[in-house]
């Protein structure tokens, strides 16, 4: 092993609809990612907050297929793991409510009892009425009622899904590339012809209305970025097709500006 530098003890992962490409890893990439954190003896953090709002890459099977469609399968990573270095955190916000503020973590007893001990130094603990709310909701629940939940949760999120990409090849296919996400709320366009879209999303698109996130903003060294993210959560149809035949527009204006001569 080529040792570079000093060797990290921590591997942070987001497998499932990460923010804000939008990928998920295979399970063939998680275990291919276990056997490295192996090899080099590193912790895995798998931050895993749109697990259950993992649909797959087909297409929504319609109100008539609804019933009997079934998530597609996936494999944690804390799953696979047999050495007892996988910390795993879900979220329950993702899936009942975005103001609840709750989510749980699974691993080693030793790591969470220390995670504990953080807590209760930090923040004491969560919302004790959150907390009550959804032990009240799943006991009401069951496991039965937990998973007709995130089965419609994530077909809700597959349909808008369609919904959104389907416009964005409507409007933007000349202007950017994309990979459809199979789970979560987001896409990553990488944009055709312009190398920094700082200023084209905080400016331009903003006096627009048209709300989405320049690549440079998820950028640890602050670099530039030809990357937009958008998100599909909670705007309408029409909302949609607006800010995204807007938003070609202004793309369009974008590379005539670069284009013209100086």
């Amino acid at each position: 092993k080529k040792r570079l530098g000093v060797q990290p003890k921590v591997l942070y992962t987001v497998p499932t609809g990460q923010n804000p490409s939008g990928s998920t890893a295979s399970d063939a990439r998680k275990r291919a990612i276990y056997q490295i954190a192996s090899e080099w003896n590193l912790l895995i953090l798998e931050d895993d907050p749109y697990r259950f709002l993992y649909y797959g890459t087909d297409p929504h099977p319609g109100e008539e297929g609804e019933k009997e469609w079934e998530r597609p399968k996936s494999q944690s990573m804390f799953s696979m793991d047999t050495e007892g270095r996988v910390i795993r955190f879900d979220s329950i916000s993702k899936i009942l409510s975005s103001g609840i503020r709750l989510g749980f973590a699974t691993g080693p007893k030793e790591l969470i009892d220390r995670i504990n001990l953080h807590t209760q130094a930090s923040n004491l603990h969560p919302s004790g009425v959150s907390q009550a709310l959804c032990i009240s909701l799943f006991n009401h629940w069951k496991l039965e009622g937990w998973e007709k939940h995130i089965k419609k949760v994530a077909l809700y999120y597959m349909k808008r899904r369609d919904t959104f990409e389907a416009l964005a090849r409507k409007y933007l296919s000349e202007h950017a590339e994309w990979t459809t996400p199979s789970a979560g709320m987001f896409v990553w366009f990488k944009l055709h012809g312009i190398e920094d879209t700082q200023d084209l999303i905080q400016n331009k698109a903003k006096d627009a209305n048209v709300l989405l996130l320049p690549g440079q903003a998820f950028s640890p060294t602050n670099e530039k970025s030809c990357y937009v993210r958008a998100a599909f959560s909670t705007a309408t149809a029409d909302d949609m097709e607006k800010a995204l035949s807007r938003f070609a527009k202004l793309l369009v204006a974008a590379k005539d500006t670069n284009q013209s001569p100086s």
